[in-house]
């Protein structure tokens, strides 16, 4: 079972936790416009371009399984420090690179305080609160970072055009800074003992579970599909309905808005009425939507993506509170460092995994042909839930 707090202090863990994780995420957006700037300056391309991002989820997975062991032997408070601190740094080399090794350098730094501070973030908040509010507290933990990362485009655009990439760099560096403020008052949530479990035998014990194994299919599963229609939906978009990028962004904000929006909505939903039913529901919404977004006019699609990502709420967010389920059901209770770490884990290699099916199926098929393929092996996905997870 898990752990409770004092509820002051859980307000303080549960804000501080959540508010580093929209730092991290208005960092990671804020590069996105930025990126031409850096092109012009250091001459180079699309093929170069991908690569420098792609640093990220390699620095985002390495740090993960390291931190599934650093946060049981040393804490969840002294990793989310060094989070802040290792955001602050990464933030202020976009300031000081001088080519394109330092900026591919910077992006693993970002990829690597990401996959600290979600993973010690997700493992405070599945400490502090029971597992029937666990579904609402990790969504809503999900849908306040990721509604802010949604302004670092926004906000980056607006400061690269008046000051440069240099100063918008090192100002941006100043929130992760700020951010470490609270974490300096938050207490520190680890129960257990400091001696953690060997991370392979301990892996092998949670992949035992059923819980385990639905999580992480769901979860990658949602990641797979964000990463699928990421880069081919707004080249459709312009190819066959011709939409400018401002049409395009709106097209995507609908989708994203319904998944923010709902995902805290699913987390309750899953606390109280149990986890096997948005699971099956979240699935097969993906599934009857998925077609649809290479139909019809701009409308039909910000419908179909907005179908999508109600699914995509409803089958991700029980993933949080089911491998914390599991963790316990494997009599590790209290390690709730190795599930948060799977958790980032297992969505950075779905988000990894999605672009490449992307791109060898876009190779061989229409755009329409590759969501109805994703929609088939998400119905196949949502069957096998199903059998899974007992009634």
């Amino acid at each position: 079972m898990t752990s409770t707090a004092p509820v002051p202090r859980r307000s303080l863990i549960f804000w501080t936790a959540t508010g580093l994780i929209a730092i991290d995420t208005v960092l990671f957006t804020m590069v996105v416009p930025a990126l031409p700037e850096f092109a012009d300056r250091f001459g180079f391309g699309e093929s170069v371009a991908a690569l420098i991002f792609a640093t990220f989820p390699l620095g985002q997975l390495l740090a993960a399984l390291a931190a599934a062991g650093l946060v049981e032997r040393i804490g969840r408070r002294p990793v989310m420090m060094v989070a802040a601190a290792m955001l602050a740094v990464a933030t202020l080399a976009f300031s000081l690179a001088t080519g394109t090794e330092l900026l591919a350098l910077a992006r693993f730094a970002q990829g690597v305080a990401a996959g600290l501070v979600w993973t010690a973030g997700i493992a405070a908040i599945s400490d502090s609160f029971p597992i029937d509010e666990l579904g609402f507290r990790i969504g809503l933990a999900e849908t306040a970072g990721g509604a802010l990362g949604l302004l670092g485009p926004v906000i980056g655009g607006a400061l690269v055009d008046a000051f440069g990439t240099d100063t918008t760099f090192a100002l941006a560096a100043v929130l992760p800074a700020l951010g470490l403020i609270p974490v300096l008052f938050m207490p520190e949530t680890r129960r257990g003992p400091a001696d953690a479990p060997a991370l392979l035998p301990a892996l092998r014990r949670l992949a035992a579970e059923p819980k385990a194994r639905v999580a992480f299919a769901s979860l990658g599963g949602v990641a797979a599909v964000l990463a699928l229609v990421e880069p081919l939906l707004p080249l459709d978009l312009d190819d066959r309905l011709g939409l400018s990028s401002l049409a395009i962004g709106l097209v995507f904000g609908a989708g994203l808005l319904a998944y923010f929006a709902l995902v805290p909505v699913a987390g309750r939903w899953s606390d109280r009425r149990g986890r096997r039913l948005p699971l099956i529901l979240g699935g097969i919404l993906i599934a009857a939507g998925l077609p649809f977004m290479a139909l019809g006019t701009a409308v039909t699609v910000a419908l179909a993506f907005a179908v999508v990502g109600a699914g995509m709420a409803a089958l991700g967010t029980p993933s949080g509170p089911l491998m914390v389920e599991a963790v316990d059901d494997a009599g590790m209770a209290g390690r709730y460092g190795l599930s948060a770490a799977m958790l980032t884990v297992v969505f950075a290699l779905g988000y990894a995994l999605g672009p490449l099916l992307g791109a060898a199926a876009s190779a061989v098929m229409s755009f329409q042909a590759t969501v109805i393929l994703a929609a088939a092996a998400t119905l196949a996905l949502t069957a096998w839930v199903a059998r899974a997870l007992p009634r």
